[in-house]
C-alpha cells in the first residue's frame, strides 16, 4: 500500500450515533464515570478524514439497518488473471465484465443465489441461453494462435441429464482455400462432463484434429461444481478438472501423446458462442482466460483473508481518554478478526504506518496511554478452515472519557480602581486546572481591550488556585466589560467557556 499522508479538515457533523453511556466491557471495568460512545459502522463516513474506508479482500454488505463488513466472496484466481471472457452474473443482465463480447439473452432471464456474489444465472432447457460473439476477444481471434487458455465456470445442475449442453463454440476455420466447421463443446453425457474439440487444434498442414476430455465424477444435481479444462502451449498438455481433481487428460500433439509435434490451438472466424443452449440449471463465474491456471480458487474466501481500515474519526477533544473499543462481531465456525488501533491529538502527519498500530481486544480496557483526539481501528478478517465462512463486523464503538474544558468560574465581581479595576472570582472545581484567562472590552461581549499594563485582552493568571487579578493602566471614567474563563494542562491547553459578564469604570475617586 502506497503511504498517504492524513490532513485534516474543518470539523463537521459526522454521521455517527454519538451517545452518552455507562460502558462495562467484558473483560475489565471502567471506573464509574459517564463516558462518550461513538459507534461507526462501514458505512460511516469522516469528514475530519482525507480518506474513508479502504477495504483490501473485504466488501460491505447491507444487513438490517446498517452495513456489515464482510471477506469479498468470489474467485481469487482463474478470471481475475490475464482475462479473455468473464461473467459473473451479478448484475440485472448477464455481461462480460472483460468488455471483450457481446452478449445476448435469449428467452426469459433470471438471477438466483451464486456460488459466489451477488447471484447467478437461471436457465430452463429449451427456453432460455445466451448467445456470445467476439468483439475484441484475444483468444478468440480468427486464425491466430491462442497460446495458453483456460475455460472455467460453477455449474448447479437440475437434473445433469445426457445431451445437455452446457458450452458451445461455433466458427469456421479457413485452411488455404478449404473451409472446415469448428467446435468446442462442454456437454453431460451419463451424468458427466465432457469437453470436445473439432477442428480446434491443427498441424503445420492444417490437417483436421479432434480432441476430446471425458470426466469420471459424477454431476449431482443440485449441488455447485466447479469445471476448469487447461492448455498448455508448450507442452499440448489438455487437462479437465472437477472441483480441483484430475478427470482427464490428453496431449495437442500429432500423437495424442506427450512428445508428439505440437499442435496449435487456432480460432476459427465468424464465431458465436452458446451458453446453456441445452442446460437447466444454475451456473456461475463462466471465464476464459490467456494463461494456465495453476491453483483455481475452489473456495469461497481467500485463505489470507482481508482487511478494512477506517477513517480517522474525531473525538473532538484532545488528550480524550480512549477507554475502550468494542465491538458488535460474529465469526462463525473458526473464522477470527485481529484488531488495532491507532490514536494521537493530531493526525496531520499520519501515515499508513506512522504512528505505529497497537493491537487490542474488543472491550478490554486500554489503559492510560490510549489518550488524544483522533483515531482509527483496523480489522483483519480470516476466514474459517473451509475457506466458506466469512467473519461479519457489524459496528464498532470507541468508549471515551473527551478531555472538556474547564467550566467557567462562578461568584464573579470588579471593583474599579484609579486607573485600575481588580477582578474576583471563585475558583473551579476541576483537579486538570493550571490557571485563568481575563478579558476585558469596551463593549458586552467585545473583549478585545488593550488599555492594561499587564497586556492586551485576555490577561493570563496562572494556577489553579487563583482567585483574583489587577488590571492597571486603564482610561479612568471609561466602562470596562470583564469576563473570566479557566484553561487546563492539555498541550495547547482547553479554555473554556466564559463567566458570567461584569463591568467597572475606573475613576481617581473610586475607593
Amino acid at each position: 500500500m502506497t503511504a498517504v499522508r492524513y490532513g485534516l479538515r474543518p470539523l463537521m457533523s459526522l454521521l455517527v450515533v454519538l451517545a452518552l453511556a455507562i460502558t462495562v466491557p467484558a473483560f475489565g471495568q471502567i471506573p464509574a464515570s459517564t463516558v462518550m460512545t461513538l459507534k461507526v459502522n462501514g458505512a460511516t463516513l469522516s469528514p475530519s478524514s482525507p480518506r474513508q474506508w479502504l477495504l483490501d479482500g473485504v466488501e460491505l454488505a447491507a444487513a438490517g439497518q446498517g452495513t456489515d463488513i464482510v471477506l469479498r466472496s468470489g474467485p481469487q484466481d482463474g478470471s481475475t488473471l490475464a482475462p479473455d471472457l468473464v461473467l459473473d452474473f451479478d448484475g440485472e443482465a448477464p455481461m462480460d465484465a472483460a468488455g471483450r463480447w457481446a452478449v445476448e439473452t435469449l428467452g426469459p432471464y433470471a438471477r438466483a443465489p451464486g456460488r459466489f456474489g451477488d447471484g447467478s444465472g437461471t436457465f430452463r432447457a429449451p427456453f432460455t441461453k445466451l448467445d456470445l460473439r467476439p468483439r475484441g476477444s484475444v483468444l478468440f481471434r480468427a486464425d491466430e494462435p491462442m497460446g495458453d487458455f483456460s475455460i472455467e465456470f460453477w455449474l448447479n445442475p437440475a437434473r445433469a441429464d445426457s445431451g445437455e449442453i452446457v458450452m458451445l463454440w461455433k466458427a469456421t476455420r479457413r485452411v488455404g482455400r478449404l473451409s472446415q466447421p469448428q467446435q468446442l463443446t462442454a456437454l453431460v453425457l451419463r451424468n458427466r462432463m465432457t469437453f470436445g474439440f473439432v477442428n480446434f487444434f491443427s498441424d503445420a498442414a492444417g490437417r483436421e484434429h479432434s480432441v476430446s476430455l471425458q470426466g469420471t465424477s459424477v454431476l449431482v444435481p443440485g449441488r455447485w461444481s466447479h469445471h476448469l479444462v487447461r492448455h498448455d502451449a508448450t507442452t499440448g498438455l489438455l487437462e479437465y478438472l472437477m472441483d480441483g481433481k484430475p478427470e482427464a487428460v490428453a496431449y495437442a500433439t500429432s500423437t495424442g501423446r506427450q512428445g508428439g509435434a505440437l499442435l496449435t490451438a487456432t480460432s476459427g472466424g465468424v464465431g458465436r458462442l452458446e451458453l446453456a443452449s441445452n442446460y437447466t440449471g444454475l451456473l456461475d463465474e463462466f471465464a476464459f482466460c490467456s494463461r494456465f491456471v495453476e491453483d483455481p480458487a475452489l473456495v469461497k474466501h481467500a485463505p489470507g483473508g482481508g482487511t478494512a481500515v477506517s477513517p480517522v474519526y474525531d473525538l473532538g477533544a484532545t488528550h480524550s481518554q480512549l477507554v475502550s473499543i468494542s465491538t458488535a462481531t460474529r465469526t462463525p465456525g473458526d473464522s477470527a478478526v485481529h484488531w488495532t488501533y491507532r490514536i494521537a491529538d493530531s493526525a496531520v502527519s499520519w501515515t499508513d504506518n506512522s504512528p505505529g498500530w497497537k493491537p487490542f481486544i474488543p472491550g478490554r480496557l486500554l489503559g492510560t496511554e490510549a489518550s488524544g483526539r483522533y483515531v482509527q481501528v483496523r480489522m483483519a478478517l480470516y476466514p474459517d478452515g473451509s475457506g466458506e465462512q466469512s467473519p461479519v463486523v457489524s459496528s464498532v464503538s470507541f468508549n471515551y472519557e473527551p478531555d472538556l474544558a474547564p467550566a467557567p468560574p462562578t461568584r464573579i465581581s470588579a471593583t474599579p480602581g484609579d486607573g485600575s479595576i481588580s477582578v474576583y472570582w471563585s475558583p473551579a472545581a476541576e483537579s486538570d486546572v493550571r490557571g485563568y484567562m481575563v478579558y476585558y472590552g469596551h463593549a458586552p461581549g467585545d473583549y478585545f481591550g488593550i488599555d492594561a499594563a499587564q497586556c492586551p485582552s485576555p490577561v493570563v493568571v496562572h494556577g489553579a488556585d487563583s482567585s483574583s487579578a489587577l488590571l492597571t493602566g486603564l482610561t479612568n471614567g471609561s466602562l470596562y466589560y470583564v469576563a473570566v474563563s479557566g484553561f487546563d494542562a492539555a498541550d495547547p491547553p482547553h479554555i473554556g467557556d466564559f463567566s458570567r459578564e461584569v463591568t467597572a469604570r475606573p475613576s481617581r475617586i473610586s475607593p
